[in-house]
């Protein structure tokens, strides 16, 4: 089952979107760190999906969130699907960073160039 993590309303300039696989090896100790830093910080959305075949469905959400970021913290299914529907953002998909071994810092240092607008296509 699939879930998403709303943030309150704030600018898009900025914003995150965050697509993690709570079943992956490499998130599963961190996530719990990782969704409590997402609720301190509402420029980031969080969606949770657990197999690969819901992103689709999390790219549609995600799609309206309109990120300057696209996050991923999962596994090499987890990027090759999320590649592979980048076509739903149209001809301008945002950038795509994967944090690596799923850890909060990562997020952190994504959230801040975001923030700082330094985030490159």
């Amino acid at each position: 089952m699939s879930k998403v993590h709303p943030s309150p309303k704030v600018p898009k300039r900025g914003r995150i979107a965050l697509l993690s696989n709570p079943q992956s090896a490499d998130s599963l100790a961190e996530l719990p760190r990782l969704r409590a830093y997402c609720a301190d910080h509402p420029d980031v959305f969080h969606y949770e999906v657990e197999e690969a075949a819901q992103v689709s469905e999390a790219m549609r959400s995600i799609v309206r969130v309109r990120p300057a970021l696209l996050a991923i913290n999962g596994g090499e299914p987890m990027v090759k699907a999320a590649l592979a529907e980048l076509g739903q953002f149209g001809d301008a998909p945002p950038p795509l960073k994967v944090i690596a071994d799923g850890k909060v810092e990562g997020l952190r240092r994504l959230v801040e160039m975001a923030r700082s607008g330094e985030v490159a296509r």
